[in-house]
């Protein structure tokens, strides 16, 4: 065979993206990746690159592109700092079962271990955080290298895969094989359960919910929405009258004007949610992997009550509580055999009693204004009420981390699936502003919004540029309270106001977008507010509004750690009348 029969290995990488369908990318160039770089533009047709102005902006934005078009996200970065600004995101993505596929660039195979420039074991690194990692040093393993990632990041529980090509890999020639020949040689990996939940098993939850006293509850969580089975659990939810509640990335997988809508539970849910779900003898979680944040104290979570499991990952079964019934599989799959097996429907009326009383006195889906200063500070829970009010809960939002995040989760009224961006097990600022690059490019044509907080906008503001070099038209709301905001409110009510370091001089913000092109307002007053709301709406392209929001309105109902769900506090007095819940991390 002539060398020209040959192809290079960066030439080779190119091709096999475009036979996964991949039509956006992320990435910084660098040293020992240039020779990729060299080829992409050829591809430019048919794959569009992005340049974030970090690789953590990068990893995030492809996280977000994941979420919102279900498809996998990319994102590359060169060797040494490139590949280990990627971490946060990688680690990102695992916690919340995200598809996404990071590339980095390594230095050549005879100088690994060498302590060359710009080397790290970024294999080592990434093994504890992603599905699978792969080093690749040869032009002929670089096809089979990324179908094989394909596969892993987009089958059974979805993840991130990491490939980490030597420089060697680009430059180097090799034969290439047709891509629908390349045979996937993935000994150990079982995508679905084996045995996947029997019609059997799936029955026996009729013999649970046919239960006289039985008080049900559904969990909703992030596999609702990753298994596209929101339809599938309306109907059997409306088939068995059983209220559901939504985790924070539940959020989007079950209309939240529905009468079976309960709200979301956890730590800052809704006060309805947690008494519900802590009276529940049978708790079905659907997509949900119990995580601390949602069970509160795990004794009283799990004290006379049965859970019954849907999940595509085994491992999650009895790993938090004991599962009495696990369903393994797809949660679609699941849902849709349940609506045909289980003929019989159910009422509850008793259980619904309660629930309507719970409604009635906390003012479920509602909200307090209760700031400290109420003349001088705008409330967040309003100004989110005011953005989902004005965008009919049509909007994409992405909300970074702390008390904004909490907010937005129970004010925003989401009307469509796959539109709420969180960070939700990593729990990482600095997420918000670049995940909402990946929607606003994923998504065309879909009003983005990002929710985010004085203290994570600046973790990754140099993304403004990025926003305004594509004209994104997305929207930026921040809360600026001069605090990391939820650090303060566990300081304020969990260690007697030591407000230690958490107190922030911020920059001018409308400054700092107008900077960078983007049209920027201030708001002080509601009025100021409303009026900033319609304008933003009105441009086309990004825009920003800060908000000058109280420092001192903490997020009620709140779990302190390792408290019942019905000891929520839901005032500053409860906790701080309370010296039992005064308990540090």
């Amino acid at each position: 065979m002539s060398d020209k029969d040959l192809k290079l290995g960066s030439e080779i990488f190119c091709d096999a993206l475009l036979e996964e369908g991949v039509d956006l990318m992320f990435g910084i160039p660098g040293g020992v990746i240039l020779p990729l770089y060299d080829k992409l533009n050829k591809f430019g047709h048919h794959v569009r690159h992005i340049l974030p102005r970090h690789e953590q902006g990068g990893g995030f934005a492809a996280d977000g592109y994941a979420r919102v078009t279900g498809r996998t996200g990319v994102a590359i970065g060169t060797s040494g700092p490139g590949a280990t600004n990627l971490l946060t995101a990688i680690a990102n993505s695992m916690l919340d079962s995200v598809p996404v596929v990071y590339i980095t660039g390594q230095v050549t195979a005879d100088m690994m271990g060498t302590d060359a420039f710009q080397e790290t074991d970024i294999i080592g690194m990434t093994m504890p955080i992603v599905k699978h990692s792969e080093l690749v040093t040869d032009a002929k393993d670089v096809a089979r290298a990324v179908k094989e990632a394909f596969h892993i990041a987009n089958s059974g529980r979805p993840g991130p895969v990491h490939i980490d090509f030597t420089k060697d890999a680009w430059v180097t020639k090799a034969e290439q094989t047709p891509y629908e020949e390349i045979k996937l040689d993935l000994p150990g990996y079982s995508p679905l359960p084996d045995p996947q939940a029997t019609d059997e098993e799936i029955k026996k939850l009729e013999e649970l919910l046919d239960d006289p006293n039985t008080k049900p509850m559904i969990i909703a969580g992030h596999g609702v929405e990753i298994a596209k089975a929101q339809k599938e659990l309306l109907e059997f939810a409306e088939k068995h009258n059983i209220p559901v509640c939504n985790t924070l990335l539940g959020l989007s997988t079950f209309p939240q004007d529905h009468k079976l809508f309960a709200g979301m539970i956890g730590m800052h849910g809704d006060a309805v949610t947690n008494y519900a779900v802590h009276d529940a003898n049978l708790v079905i979680s659907v997509g949900s992997r119990f995580d601390d944040r949602i069970f509160g104290n795990l004794e009283a979570f799990c004290k006379d009550t049965k859970f019954v499991h849907v999940d595509i990952d085994v491992s999650e079964f009895h790993k938090m509580v004991k599962t009495d019934l696990p369903l393994a599989g797809d949660a679609k799959d699941i849902l849709e055999r349940a609506n045909t097996l289980i003929g019989k429907e159910h009422k509850y009326p008793e259980w619904w009693k309660q629930i309507e009383e719970w409604k009635k006195e906390y003012g479920f889906l509602d909200f307090k204004v209760n700031p400290v200063n109420d003349d001088t500070f705008l409330s967040q829970p309003r100004i989110v009420k005011m953005i989902s009010d004005a965008t009919n809960g049509e909007a994409i939002v992405s909300a970074d981390v702390g008390r904004h995040q909490m907010w937005t989760g129970r004010f925003y009224r989401f009307k469509h699936p796959n539109s709420h961006l969180s960070s939700g097990g990593l729990g990482s600022m600095g997420y918000g502003l670049p995940a909402a690059i990946g929607a606003a490019l994923g998504v065309p044509g879909r009003e983005v919004w990002v929710i985010n907080g004085d203290g994570g906008i600046q973790m990754n503001i140099q993304e403004f540029a990025t926003i305004k070099e594509h004209n994104l038209p997305i929207k930026i709301a921040i809360m600026e309270d001069s605090s990391l905001g939820m650090v303060r409110q566990w300081q304020n009510l969990l260690f007697q106001g030591n407000l230690s370091h958490s107190v922030l001089k911020n920059p001018d913000f409308v400054k700092i977008a107008e900077a960078n092109g983007i049209p920027a307002f201030r708001a002080k007053t509601y009025e100021e507010a409303e009026e900033a709301i319609k304008k933003v709406r009105e441009i086309n392209g990004p825009a920003l509004i800060t908000f000058m929001v109280d420092p001192d309105e903490h997020v009620f109902p709140m779990v302190p750690p390792n408290t019942p769900l019905n000891e929520q506090a839901l005032s500053n007095e409860d906790l701080l009348n309370d010296r039992k819940k005064q308990q540090p991390l």
